[in-house]
C-alpha cells in the first residue's frame, strides 16, 4: 500500500513539474524593471520568461503594452532585455506604430535600429488568428529570433463576430489556449496580452476571458475611476490557481503612463 501512494506522489509531483516553468538564474538576470508613471516609485517588474495579461480599459493597456515592448527594446544597463527582438501579433487592429515612435524618442532610442526590431502581422478574422498561432507562430519566433510576443486585444475579434456558432468559438479558444500554453513552457519569451473585458459584457464573453486568464502568470489590471480620468493599477502574480496583489498603484492618468522617465 506504501509503495502505491509513494508512486501516487511521485506521479503527481511530476505532473506539476511538467506544467511549472522553472525560473533559472538567467530569468532572474533578464529582468525587465520600468516607471509606469514621470517618477520610479510607480514601477512593474517582469522577467523574460514571464507570461502576462493586461486587463481593462483598451486604450490603457495599448498604450501598456507600446511603452513595455518599447523599454524591453532599451539596453541592458538601462533596464531592457539583451538582443530583444519584438513581434506583435496584431488581433484587434489596434497597433500604433507612431506611439512607439513616440516612446522610442522619448527614451533616446536610435528610431530606425529599433523599428527593425519590432515585427508586425496583422489578422482579420478570428480563424486567421488561431491558423497563425496554431502553425506559424512558433516558426515566426525561431526564425526572427524573437523573445517578446505581444498580443494586443485578444477577443477583440470574437466580439465583433456576434452571430459565430457558440460551440465554434468555444472551439478556437480552447485551439488559441493550448497554443499560449505551449509557448510560456516551450519557449523562452516574454508573453503579453490584453483583455478588454468590463461588466457591460455578458457571462458567456467574461467566462472565455477567464478560460484564457488562467494560463498567465501574472495579471495587471487597470480599473477607471468612475468619478474621473484617473485608474487603479494592481499588479498581480499567480500563486497556485488564484492571483495575488503584490503592488496596487492608484490616481494613475494616461498622461501618467504616456510619460517615460528620464535615464
Amino acid at each position: 500500500m506504501s509503495e502505491l501512494i509513494e508512486e501516487k506522489l511521485d506521479r503527481a509531483v511530476w505532473s506539476q513539474h511538467e506544467h511549472l516553468k522553472l525560473k533559472t538564474a538567467y530569468d532572474y538576470l533578464n529582468r525587465l524593471s520600468f516607471a509606469v508613471n514621470g517618477t520610479s516609485n510607480k514601477t512593474i517588474e517582469l522577467l523574460s520568461s514571464d507570461t502576462v495579461c493586461l486587463l481593462g480599459d483598451s486604450t490603457m493597456t495599448n498604450i501598456m503594452l507600446t511603452k513595455i515592448a518599447v523599454h524591453c527594446l532599451m539596453p541592458k544597463k538601462h533596464g531592457g532585455f539583451r538582443s530583444s527582438k519584438v513581434f506583435i501579433l496584431d488581433a484587434g487592429n489596434c497597433t500604433d506604430v507612431y506611439q512607439s515612435v513616440d516612446f522610442m524618442k522619448q527614451y533616446g532610442l536610435n528610431i530606425k535600429k529599433n523599428l527593425r526590431k519590432i515585427m508586425i502581422s496583422r489578422v482579420f478574422t478570428v480563424y486567421q488568428l488561431t491558423h497563425f498561432l496554431k502553425y506559424e507562430l512558433f516558426k515566426t519566433i525561431h526564425e526572427y529570433r524573437t523573445n517578446i510576443v505581444v498580443i494586443p486585444d485578444l477577443l477583440s475579434m470574437f466580439l465583433q463576430e456576434p452571430e459565430m456558432d457558440v460551440a465554434e468559438i468555444e472551439f478556437l479558444i480552447t485551439e488559441i489556449t493550448e497554443v499560449l500554453k505551449e509557448l510560456s513552457v516551450k519557449s523562452k519569451v516574454l508573453l503579453i496580452t490584453s483583455l478588454s473585458l468590463n461588466d457591460k459584457l455578458s457571462p458567456y464573453v467574461l467566462n472565455l476571458g477567464n478560460k484564457i486568464l488562467e494560463i498567465f502568470n501574472k495579471c495587471i489590471e487597470i480599473d477607471k475611476n468612475k468619478t474621473n480620468d484617473k485608474f487603479k493599477m494592481l499588479i498581480q502574480e499567480k500563486q497556485g490557481a488564484d492571483y495575488v496583489t503584490v503592488k496596487k498603484y492608484l490616481s494613475l492618468t494616461a498622461e501618467d503612463v504616456l510619460t517615460v522617465i528620464g535615464r
